[in-house]
């Protein structure tokens, strides 16, 4: 396990924004974002991470926590390009080109050229604006601060992107066992979920969501956990507070 921390690690990774790259490190890297209540990634794990978007959680399981293999899914091209450029430096990341889904098929994606991590299947520019604005303001933004934040942030673009159910994707790549699922897909947290079959949810050892509280999304996530044998803590981060976004850690005894 590397000890390089966040500056080295930043280092190794190009984003067309300082501002975004810094902001997943810290969340990722300083605040351990994908790695609380019982949820670990130790040396030689295997990770499997949906909603990869640029690498930064790839590169730190990889990098920081010593997994051995970390296979990053991405879906959105342009962002894809950045993901596969990142994860060369990183023998450890294996990029996919393409999303995870409650079944397979293509479909339009919404990407966000100046908010690439908020891009998605179910991208709402006006409610991805607010949470925004709230969380910029939990963090005690002067107000004119988080107007010149906002200005074309949210600028949309369609494209058309490939999806894979999970379950293909294991029998894909043989994969026999998963000690870390992590899913940060912007409001297709069940999609992803939906598209595991039964015989593969007892290969899975954890899993960490971020899920967007909407219409009781999070209490399904955690009941279909639940379910599988899980035990599933949910937490929000104060930054978050007045937003639906909302983490899950589910872990098995």
């Amino acid at each position: 396990m590397k000890t390089g921390g966040i500056e080295a690690l930043a280092g190794k990774l190009r984003h067309p924004d300082d501002g975004q790259l810094w902001f997943q490190l810290v969340e990722t890297v300083t605040k351990r974002t994908y790695l609380q209540h019982g949820v670990e990634v130790r040396p030689g794990d295997l990770v499997l991470d949906a909603g990869a978007n640029i690498g930064v959680a790839a590169a730190f399981f990889a990098d920081e926590c010593g997994a051995g293999t970390v296979h990053s899914f991405e879906p959105v091209p342009p962002i894809y390009e950045l993901l596969e450029e990142n994860m060369r430096g990183f023998p450890a990341c294996v990029p996919h080109p393409y999303g995870l889904a409650a079944k397979p098929g293509r479909a339009p994606i919404t990407y966000y050229p100046n908010a690439a991590a908020m891009s998605g299947l179910y991208a709402d520019p006006d409610r991805d604006r607010e949470q925004v604005r709230t969380y910029l303001a939990n963090t005690g933004a002067p107000d004119e601060d988080v107007e010149r934040t906002l200005e074309g942030l949210h600028d949309a673009v369609e494209l058309s992107c490939e999806l894979r159910t999970l379950s293909d994707a294991i029998a894909e790549h043989s994969i026999e066992r998963v000690d870390l699922l992590k899913i940060d897909v912007e409001r297709a947290e069940i999609d992803v979920l939906d598209g595991i079959g039964n015989p593969d949810w007892p290969r899975i050892r954890q899993v960490v969501v971020e899920v967007h509280d909407e219409g009781g999304r999070a209490a399904r996530a955690a009941e279909l956990l639940e379910e599988r044998g899980f035990g599933v803590v949910t937490a929000q981060e104060p930054e978050w507070r007045g937003t639906v976004l909302k983490m899950l850690y589910a872990t098995r005894s």
